[in-house]
């Protein structure tokens, strides 16, 4: 399924960088470890990730817009002025599977929903033939399918903590087979944006084991849902893969390659960080 991200307008920095402003965001200094480009400081503007073509990606926006979060039944997804900070605005919690209650709608959090397009072009691909020409072959219980190479090795380690798992409990194979795919060069359903399967880092489970907020009935307030398993959760976000199901607006057969949300590296504190995630440190 495609992921419910807002679609972005992204301040793009255009100063000649320098380099002599002290250390920088841990957040912004980690992306160097998984994305394409060098973090760097531009005069009267900040820090900033430097991508192909001298374009500056700005680690914090000096005037964000308000977000106009989806409501559910439009065909509008909202618009927002993001920078890189806010790639970590709402922290991803990896751990128990937690009932998200939607009764609040001005509490929606949906952790990992920003995304900054620029960096998967500049890193996995600018188009669907380069994207095609980096991917790699990945057996998934039973079948192969088609995945990044920057992605394709931690797939692979999902499926080795998952083995032993689903040999215990053969309750949890009919989740992994006849999944909903991989790669696919799309948009997101009702957005400007692509999907994350269109770069190869993406995977959705058996979709007819799963839940996905768009299947409500118009109209209907949104009540989160998910039959998937803990165990299945547990191996994807070990490395580097965030579940679709810590969104209110849930899709919960969907996993996406995103180490950047689970590190320790990345994040200003690491005293909260829960010592179960142990692989998502290295390599990009």
């Amino acid at each position: 399924m495609g992921v419910p991200v807002l679609p972005v307008v992204l301040a793009i920095l255009s100063a000649a960088p320098t380099r002599d402003a002290g250390p920088p965001p841990r957040g912004l200094s980690c992306l160097t470890t998984w994305y394409a480009g060098e973090v760097v400081h531009v005069a009267d503007a900040g820090w900033g990730f430097a991508i192909d073509g001298g374009t500056v990606l700005p680690w914090r926006a000096s005037a964000p817009a308000a977000v106009s979060l989806p409501d559910g039944g439009g065909d509008d997804e909202g618009e927002e002025v993001v920078d890189l900070e806010s790639i970590y605005r709402v922290p991803y919690v990896a751990g128990p599977i937690v009932v998200l209650d939607a009764s609040d709608a001005g509490a929606i959090e949906d952790p990992g929903r920003v995304r900054i397009e620029q960096l998967f072009l500049t890193t996995y691909g600018q188009s669907r033939l380069e994207v095609f020409d980096h991917l790699g072959k990945v057996r998934f219980f039973g079948l192969r399918y088609p995945f990044h190479e920057l992605a394709a090795e931690p797939l692979r380690r999902v499926v080795t903590r998952l083995e032993p798992e689903v040999q215990a409990n053969p309750k949890l194979k009919p989740f992994l087979t006849n999944i909903g795919g991989t790669f696919i060069w799309r948009k997101i359903a009702r957005s400007k944006n692509l999907s994350t399967h269109a770069f190869g880092i993406a995977i959705d489970l058996n979709v007819d084991r799963a839940h996905y907020w768009r299947w409500q009935r118009r109209g209907e307030a949104l009540k989160w849902q998910n039959k998937i398993p803990q165990e299945i959760v547990d191996a994807f976000e070990a490395e580097g893969f965030i579940w679709g199901g810590r969104w209110l607006h849930y899709d919960t057969m969907h996993f996406e390659y995103r180490p950047e949300l689970l590190s320790d590296a990345c994040r200003e504190s690491s005293a909260s960080r829960s010592s179960r995630v142990g692989g998502v440190d290295g390599g990009r």
